[in-house]
């Protein structure tokens, strides 16, 4: 549904938000140096994943995180 990439000092991390079913919602953070330690949380509504995307991407923001990318 939306994903965006963030840099920040030669470092690249992804947060997006995939439909997983009718009713669910993964809202993933994934660091590109360690994809293994991704976190991943499932939401029921949409509406409720990209608000918490936004929460996320708001914090990173504010942690000097810049937008690299976007889709939607």
């Amino acid at each position: 549904m939306v994903r965006w990439i963030f840099q920040r000092d030669g470092s690249a991390l992804t947060c997006r938000v995939d439909a997983r079913a009718r009713s669910s919602y993964d809202v993933l953070v994934v660091p590109h140096w360690n994809v293994s330690a991704a976190v991943v949380e499932t939401l029921e509504t949409p509406g409720r994943a990209l608000q918490r995307h936004a929460e996320i991407a708001k914090r990173l923001r504010e942690g000097g995180w810049l937008v690299a990318q976007r889709t939607a």
